[in-house]
């Protein structure tokens, strides 16, 4: 599984996870159709359909049947420009 980015994004990820009660980042697919998917991302539990991963010290869950679409993806944080800070996209 392949999910990169920078400093200032592992950064606001690690707060948005000390603000919650919830342990991991979510990245969910909201929309799938004939160009890149469209993502969303939250401070979020693990069920049992869910695979978690830690890619830089910061904990990620994914439902099991977004495994592919999630894989090779970059995340990217700037509060002034993205709705709530990040953009996710397709490498």
């Amino acid at each position: 599984m392949k999910i990169i980015f920078n400093e200032i994004t592992k950064s606001a990820l690690l707060e948005v996870l000390e603000k919650s009660t919830n342990n991991s980042i979510r990245i969910k697919v909201v929309a799938v159709g004939c160009g890149k998917p469209a993502y969303d991302i939250y401070a979020d539990y693990v069920s049992e359909d869910d695979i978690e991963l830690i890619i830089n010290e910061v904990n990620f869950v994914i439902a099991k049947k977004d495994e592919k679409i999630c894989d090779g993806i970059e995340i990217k944080y700037d509060k002034d420009v993205y709705n709530k800070g990040f953009y996710i996209r397709s490498l």
